[in-house]
């Protein structure tokens, strides 16, 4: 495909490399692996949550480190570090799925987690004979629509190593998750208990969405 093919590769290891090219299967397979990817941090997200530090837990169960998580640039590698780096061989470049955006730790963590929240959302009211007012409902939903948007912005701006203007993205994100918050409270529902456990389990991924973005502006800002 277009996007493994560059000029002037006709020498080296490149002239023989023209079957990394992936078709539309290929690709359908690779998403497929991604959303597995997202699933496995809600595993990792509900096996941790009663931990004080389960971001990190999450993390250490993802297997991110922090090169994951940084431009390479941007690593302090001493020098028996960098002897120790080795070229890759073509053979593991062509095992090798290429590097995309699904694959960012704020990219997988922020999918899994507003996905939670839409679905308790839909589910709390799908079975509440108290229904919210239309503009409420609709707010709530632009609000979790607009803080996933510019989130994935970051992810991307940061991919880029536009470390600012991720920051600004995730400035906005944090706007559109406060109001998150505040429409958030106005739901009712006929049984208190199941509000009450809405509230806590909403609550606790919307503050831990500002936890994660709050984390990478400070790092961005370094």
């Amino acid at each position: 495909m277009s996007q493994y093919e560059f000029d002037g590769n006709s020498e080296g290891d490149w002239e023989e490399n023209e079957d990394i090219a992936w078709n539309e299967a290929d690709w359908q397979k690779f998403l497929r692996k991604s959303d597995k990817e997202v699933s496995r941090f809600i595993s990792a997200y509900n096996k941790t949550k009663s931990d004080p530090d389960r971001l990190d837990a999450i993390a250490a169960l993802m297997g991110w480190q922090q090169e994951d998580w940084a431009s390479i640039d941007d690593l302090e590698l001493d020098e028996e570090q960098m002897r120790q780096i080795k070229p890759i061989d073509i053979e593991e470049v062509r095992q090798m799925d290429p590097y995309t955006i699904h694959r960012h730790p704020i990219y997988i963590a922020t999918t899994a987690l507003y996905a939670y929240l839409r679905n308790a959302w839909e589910h709390l009211m799908r079975h509440n004979r108290d229904q919210p007012k239309p503009h409420v409902a609709w707010s709530y939903c632009g609000s979790l629509a607009d803080g996933e948007r510019h989130s994935l912005l970051a992810a991307n701006s940061l991919d880029l190593g536009d470390y600012l203007l991720a920051v600004c993205h995730l400035k906005k994100a944090h706007a559109a998750l406060n109001e998150s918050l505040r429409i958030n409270r106005l739901f009712s529902h006929q049984s208190n208990k199941v509000l009450e456990e809405y509230f806590k389990e909403t609550n606790l991924r919307l503050h831990d969405l500002r936890e994660i973005w709050l984390r990478v502006m400070h790092d961005c800002r370094k």
